[in-house]
């Protein structure tokens, strides 16, 4: 549409520079400025139709507009050169005549025109099809897949965290997934046992659901089975199609469960091209009211699995460190995102072929029943 109106401006732009040379044919020169003025205006207001519609109506054939240069020229030459297409008879005493003004009068000479002009705007515009065009953002084909660990046993429940570890994880958790928009992730917890809490999703505001409604207890708190766990997310991530697959661990212990060995599921992850981000959850000892006496944390084998698998091991002593790791985990694992999307094109000039039709038949009925003229 947009070189529909420049082409439109152009024209118009020769044919005022045309007058300004050409000084024979007045009247032709006045046709021709009025039909490229014409056109301009037409192009126009199709280029605002579609701008003011925000990107959801288009033109499929803006030529089609061309057309309504025919009836203008015609028009124009018989109003202008109207001695060369009828023939005159002279009457005596014409200037007895006296000119009528009454309103049907006016309603006779210029409202089934009108309705005709009318028709036929409507009838080109339905001919350079108008379309409602909807845009749907599709996400990508290829992201990252991403599996949270979290460690649900008793001791989570300690508030060296404000206002305990286990809050405070679900909290870090949950803004760290509002900030993965094109990434499917899936949610895993664990203790004594491993269980897969949600699978795989773009759905995050399921997955959302789904970690809020965690709690202490929800399976037996009384151990800690790192490897179990690991190997649940593992086996559902092996089968992923993504091009990166990531493991992100948080407990506050070591591993005193289960019946695979931590380090054969981390061998296992690497094994599946599968990269393990491992958070110790704990204060140091003696450091605040609420910390242990000694250290829970096994660092050494949380170091070892994400060295294993080509992660990272990270200490949070704190619920602001613990965000902290988030993001900086949430940077290392960008997606490269480049927007696509589909485009559903739906006809939309029934309604103008409609009004088409409308005006042209109350014109003839206008003309041919109520405003009767007699020579």
């Amino acid at each position: 549409m947009m070189i529909f109106f420049l082409a439109s401006v152009l024209f118009l732009l020769l044919v005022l520079a045309a007058n300004l040379f050409i000084k024979r044919a007045p009247q032709a020169r006045a046709v021709l400025l009025a039909a490229a003025a014409s056109l301009a205006l037409v192009s126009l207001a199709g280029l605002l139709f579609v701008r003011w519609s925000g990107g959801h109506a288009e033109f499929l054939r803006p030529w089609a507009f061309l057309f309504l240069l025919v009836p203008f020229a015609v028009l124009m030459a018989q109003t202008v050169f109207r001695g060369a297409f009828t023939r005159r008879i002279a009457y005596p005493m014409t200037h007895l005549k006296v000119e009528q003004a009454s309103l049907r009068v006016l309603f006779t000479k210029w409202l089934p025109l009108g309705l005709y002009t009318l028709s036929l705007l409507f009838m080109t515009v339905a001919l350079a099809r108008p379309v409602r065009v909807d845009r749907t953002v599709l996400p990508p084909t290829e992201g990252i897949d991403i599996i949270l660990l979290m460690d649900v046993s008793a001791s989570m429940q300690k508030q060296d965290f404000y206002p305990n570890r286990f809050i405070a994880a679900q909290q870090t958790a949950s803004r760290f997934i509002s900030k993965r928009f094109n990434d499917r992730i899936g949610l895993v917890v664990f203790a004594k046992e491993a269980m897969l809490q949600a699978p795989l999703t773009l759905d995050h505001e399921a997955l959302q659901e789904y970690l809020s409604t965690l709690y202490l207890g929800i399976v037996d708190p009384n151990y800690t089975a790192i490897g179990d766990a690991l190997g649940v997310a593992a086996n559902h991530l092996k089968d992923s199609k993504a091009k990166s697959k990531v493991i992100i661990l948080l407990t506050d212990g070591d591993s005193n469960a289960g019946t695979i060995a931590p380090q054969m599921a981390a061998k296992a992850a690497a094994a599946y091209g599968i990269r393990v981000y491992t958070i110790g959850t704990a204060s140091a000892p003696g450091e605040s009211l609420y910390s242990s006496a000694e250290d829970e944390i096994n660092e050494g084998l949380l170091m070892e699995i994400a060295n294993t698998t080509g992660g990272k091991f990270y200490r949070a002593k704190n619920e602001a460190e613990l965000t902290q790791i988030y993001d900086t985990i949430n940077e290392l694992e960008k997606t490269e995102f480049a927007p696509s999307s589909t485009v559903n094109r739906s006809d939309a000039y029934q309604p103008f072929l409609l009004l088409a039709l409308a005006c042209a038949f109350a014109a003839f009925v206008l003309e041919k029943v109520f405003f009767i003229k007699v020579p």
